[in-house]
């Protein structure tokens, strides 16, 4: 018992999770489509789990990402919609936590009232133009993609 108990201390205590809306304009199509969601992540391990409109589970452990649809069938990301889908998922993850905005070598912050102005360095730039994160008491409560393709990802936390 005592073994479960310091388990499930250590779940809860490096474990973090989410539930959002997100809203993807697709530029190429001038159409946004929504979708609702959770994220769940430790230090070594994400899964998003989208329940509306349809249901799909991303996993990502350590280098590899699958994807899961409502009959279980399971897919593994290769090549580019592996490094793609991987920086995503490291950017919700970062852009989630305030503290990751404020102390991020990955980008360079700039605050208009209550939000931050994120301009990304390195590899990122070549995805990423910028992001915009709303803080309401040292919280993120929502943050906006700006991509090189003109298309825009916002995740609203719920």
């Amino acid at each position: 018992m005592r073994y479960l108990l310091i388990l499930l201390f250590n779940i809860v205590l490096f474990a973090h999770s989410y539930n959002f809306d997100e809203n993807k304009f697709v530029f190429a199509i001038g159409n946004t489509f929504h979708k609702v969601g959770n994220i769940s992540f430790t230090k070594d391990k994400a899964t998003i789990t989208y329940s509306s409109p349809r249901y799909k589970q991303i996993i990502k452990n350590e280098n590899n990402i699958s994807i899961e649809g409502k009959s279980g069938k399971k897919y593994h990301l290769k090549g580019e919609a592996l490094s793609h889908t991987k920086q995503f998922i490291d950017i919700m993850i970062k852009l989630g936590q305030f503290n990751e905005i404020k102390n991020n070598r990955d980008f360079d912050v700039k605050k208009e009232n209550d939000k931050y102005i994120l301009s990304f360095k390195n590899e990122l730039r070549q995805m990423f133009l910028k992001a915009e994160v709303k803080v309401k008491n040292s919280k993120v409560t929502s943050f906006k993609l700006f991509m090189k393709n003109n298309d825009t990802l916002e995740i609203v936390k719920r």
